[in-house]
């Protein structure tokens, strides 16, 4: 026999199959198992919406995303989703959209998102994929669920928008991931059941009209009490150029890595560069440690190995440049993998 939120769950499941169709109360309430009113009451109870009220967005939800993404026409979405009208459907999807059907396909204007329900205890909200697309990462071509995109104009200095993706059946293919220092919780995408182990592409549309990809795991971060999805790099970074450095009097071979901005952050220093010493032996084994570490993922993606030294040098906000000299020495700091200082004799 089925518990509530399961009699639920089956009528919600037979609307989204028939939002297209006259919606019969009679059948909704022989799936539930008792009168339609007791239904209507207990809907609206738990959901806080009621069953008209769900159908109707969930319709209106389903025409934007067909008019905006599938190059629908408006008015066989209006006759599609049971408008009489192109009027009557206009009128309705200006009041949840925020804008007339005819413009849904328009850059600027973005989708007001009603999405599917799911009971449990409570009820929850489960945003359905708008398509499925091939999106290459590293040389490998992925399945991915698309879940549109949001609109960052009006509180973000970084990008106009970004869109969203969930890869598919990755497996282990990202377990030897290069991780960064970001963070991207749960609440800031859309509403989708995300578990540990999947992976996201999330696009952003820069003002400059460039796009920028990023790649998130969701991998058991927390930030500030927030589950949160953590941002990696697919593949290691390859050295930008050879150089030869001079470290304690002795020359030595150094790949270079680029530089990472600090002055949106840092007090200390506006930016630094990073080089990999590539043929010490265990001349610095014994040198004097510092107190200070830094953590792996605040270096480019490149991998990393016990004994290796890197170079890193500080552009200070005074305008001068402090080299810094730091070990893989084993140190996790607040478990994470970590150099640590030393000082070259």
């Amino acid at each position: 026999m089925m518990n509530t939120a399961e009699k639920l769950n089956a009528v919600i499941d037979y609307i989204e199959n028939h939002l297209t169709e006259e919606i019969e109360q009679d059948k909704l309430a022989q799936i539930a198992c008792c009168s339609f009113f007791d239904l209507g009451r207990l809907f609206s109870l738990i959901a806080e919406i009621t069953l008209s009220d769900y159908i109707r967005k969930r319709r209106l939800t389903k025409a934007g995303t067909e008019l905006k993404y599938d190059n629908a026409k408006v008015l066989a979405t209006a006759l599609k989703y049971g408008y009489e009208s192109p009027v009557s459907f206009a009128r309705a999807f200006q009041s949840f959209h925020g804008f007339n059907p005819g413009n849904a396909s328009d850059s600027g204007n973005f989708l007001n998102v009603f999405p599917k329900l799911v009971f449990q205890v409570s009820a929850k909200t489960v945003m359905d994929k708008i398509r499925t697309e091939r999106i290459m990462v590293d040389g490998k071509e992925y399945e991915a669920s698309y879940f549109g995109e949001h609109d960052m104009s009006s509180w973000s200095e970084y990008a106009t928008k970004r869109e969203y993706w969930r890869l598919e059946n990755v497996g282990d293919d990202f377990k030897n991931r290069f991780m960064l220092n970001q963070v991207l919780p749960y609440n800031n995408y859309p509403p989708i059941d995300i578990q540990i182990g999947q992976v996201f592409v999330v696009d952003y549309h820069k003002f400059d009209g460039t796009v920028e990809r990023k790649y998130y795991i969701a991998d058991g971060t927390v930030w500030q009490d927030m589950p949160s999805t953590s941002e990696f790099v697919p593949r290691e970074m390859s050295p930008i150029r050879k150089d030869t450095l001079t470290v304690a009097g002795r020359k030595y071979k150094a790949s270079y890595f680029g530089e990472q901005d600090m002055s949106s952050w840092s007090t200390y220093a506006t930016k630094c560069e990073y080089w990999r010493l590539e043929n010490v032996g265990d001349e610095f084994e014994d040198c004097n440690r510092l107190g200070d570490v830094l953590p792996y993922n605040n270096y480019p993606p490149i991998r990393f190995q016990i004994g290796q030294v890197f170079v890193i040098d500080y552009h200070t906000v005074g305008g001068g440049v402090e080299r810094k000299y730091y070990i893989a020495d084993g140190t996790v700091w607040q478990n994470m993998p970590s150099t640590r200082q030393f000082i070259p004799d």
